[in-house]
């Protein structure tokens, strides 16, 4: 892996009502529980290149709770959520982990995992949380013809969200297989949380497929294409418009890191 520099309107957060987190029988769990392919196939690369290596070593050396507090954003099924989470764990870390999806089975498919796992003490039920108008969730990696979870869902309902209690709370916001896949707008709402919630010197880190100086490997460019022919709001986003949009929060880039299938995981820090 390589790790290299890169070259008005903001929305407001929606949040669905809270779901009631009950204690579910295996059978429901099963039938509750989404898969993703996609999110299989990375797990173990970004913890073992970005997230085990990197940022929880350097989030534990300025960190005086010696608990790291991460809210995921667009977090999908929940195959990230257990997997970072466990694995963290088990390399002897506290976490507190806060999964965020606007997709109702989503949500439900978090905290089955969660469930199933035996991790409720360190990963909270998830929230509904919407970034921008449409809102963003990685369920489904864009690829609606895959095979992945929550192909005909996008989020409904919601109500503006109160985080005001978590100002300045969390030490690492991941926001993973979104950006590409969602309107403009969520970018936004996606950066302006970040900015909100982060703590001083928090990281933030954005994977998935990117542009750098407006063009990309062949693959991505027609990525590019095929998600626009889903959705004109789609697309493989230019890095350097990522970067512009966190500056404005009061997010500085960091570095990205060159990973598997052509894709990068950026990093951010929080002025």
């Amino acid at each position: 892996a390589t790790t290299s520099s890169a070259a008005a309107f903001l929305p407001k957060f929606r949040r669905l009502t809270p779901l009631p987190f009950n204690r579910m029988s295996s059978s429901s769990q099963i039938a509750a529980i989404l898969e993703s392919p996609s999110a299989e196939r990375n797990k173990g690369p970004i913890y073992d290149m970005v997230l085990g290596s990197k940022v929880f070593p350097t989030l534990m050396e300025n960190n005086d709770n010696k608990k790291i507090r991460v809210l995921e954003l667009a977090a999908g099924c929940g195959v990230h959520s257990t997997y970072f989470a466990s694995t963290a764990l088990a390399d002897g870390m506290s976490i507190e982990w806060h999964p965020s999806d606007p997709d109702l089975e989503a949500r439900l498919s978090i905290d089955a995992r969660v469930e199933r796992d035996n991790l409720a003490n360190s990963i909270r039920p998830a929230n509904g949380w919407i970034l921008g108008k449409a809102g963003g969730t990685a369920c489904n990696d864009g690829h609606r013809d895959k095979g992945d979870a929550g192909a005909n869902n996008s989020g409904v309902g919601g109500i503006e969200a109160d985080y005001s209690q978590y100002h300045n709370y969390f030490d690492l916001v991941t926001c993973i297989n979104m950006i590409h896949i969602a309107p403009w707008e969520a970018t936004i709402g996606l950066m302006e949380c970040a900015g909100k919630t982060l703590r001083k010197g928090g990281m933030l880190l954005c994977y998935g497929p990117y542009k750098i100086g407006g063009t990309a490997v062949e693959s991505n460019l027609n990525f590019d294409r095929s998600l626009k022919s889903r959705d004109s709001r789609w697309g493989v986003r230019n890095l350097e418009d990522v970067i512009e949009v966190a500056k404005k929060e009061g997010i500085t880039f960091d570095s990205y890191i060159e990973m598997p299938a052509n894709n990068l995981s950026v990093l951010f820090r929080k002025d």
